[in-house]
């Protein structure tokens, strides 16, 4: 019997298919790829928010010191967490520490990967940038920043918001930084997902933006609101506005 060939044309309509097929199959993976790094983000703030609350239960009720005060307010100033020399041997690398620092140095935290969102590869904000798994806290070799050599970055801010006393940033009034947690606010976050410049956010795949943000008693929420997370109203890098910045968040909240 004579085998019939597949034509041309019915070759390009079985990859016309396959293609379309793909259109629509490859979105819905990244948006499950970024569903489950959300998840796991959110994971990573609880556990934050948990070392909290035993951190506060050991040191009566004081939260870790934060390196955003009313006289040092840009937004980067929450995301620090040690100044290390990576030349120096482990026990001796670390210089300083900046606001969550404690949680790991008191072996709250044993698990560098948990200062950091899953869903963020940007350099500074990525647990391999600075050695993990292998060596964290250690800043690698390639990701060196001449400005700010030997920083460390999570990749979330903190800032444990009071419910009694306020603070003027450029023009607006905020909730001041608590010192304690049972003066934190229950409305207002702790700890939330870097809000660097819009292309560099944990969370902004497939159409839409977001971030998370822990409260005081632990609980993680997703929040999104376009009104604050537009390109037009988000600007270049609240992190160097912070008027903008805290306006962001609290429009988050």
């Amino acid at each position: 019997m004579k085998k019939r060939a597949f034509t041309m044309i019915e070759l390009l309509v079985v990859i016309a298919i396959i293609a379309l097929l793909l259109s629509v199959i490859l979105p819905s993976l990244k948006m499950a790829r970024e569903h489950a790094g959300r998840i796991v983000c959110a994971d990573h703030l609880k556990i934050l928010g948990q070392a909290l609350h035993l951190y506060a239960q050991a040191q009566n009720d004081f939260l870790p010191e934060t390196y955003y005060t009313e006289t040092r307010t840009g937004g980067a100033a929450t995301y620090f967490i040690f100044k290390v020399n990576p030349a120096n041997p482990p026990s001796n690398r670390i210089q300083e520490k900046f606001n969550l620092a404690p949680l790991w140095t008191q072996g709250l935290i044993d698990d560098g990967a948990v200062f950091y969102c899953p869903s963020n590869k940007r350099t500074a904000f990525s647990y391999e940038a600075y050695m993990g798994p292998h060596d964290w806290p250690s800043v690698h070799p390639d990701y060196v920043n001449p400005d700010n050599p030997g920083a460390v970055r999570i990749g979330y801010s903190y800032l444990p918001q009071s419910s009694r006393k306020k603070m003027t940033v450029g023009n607006k009034t905020f909730p001041a930084v608590a010192k304690k947690l049972s003066q934190t606010h229950p409305g207002h976050s702790m700890c939330l997902d870097v809000l660097q410049a819009r292309t560099r956010m944990s969370h902004q795949r497939g159409g839409y933006a977001g971030a998370n943000l822990l409260y005081a008693d632990s609980s993680v929420k997703f929040r999104q609101n376009q009104e604050a997370l537009s390109k037009q109203a988000y600007g270049l890098d609240p992190m160097q506005d912070p008027e903008l910045w805290r306006t962001i968040v609290q429009r988050l909240e």
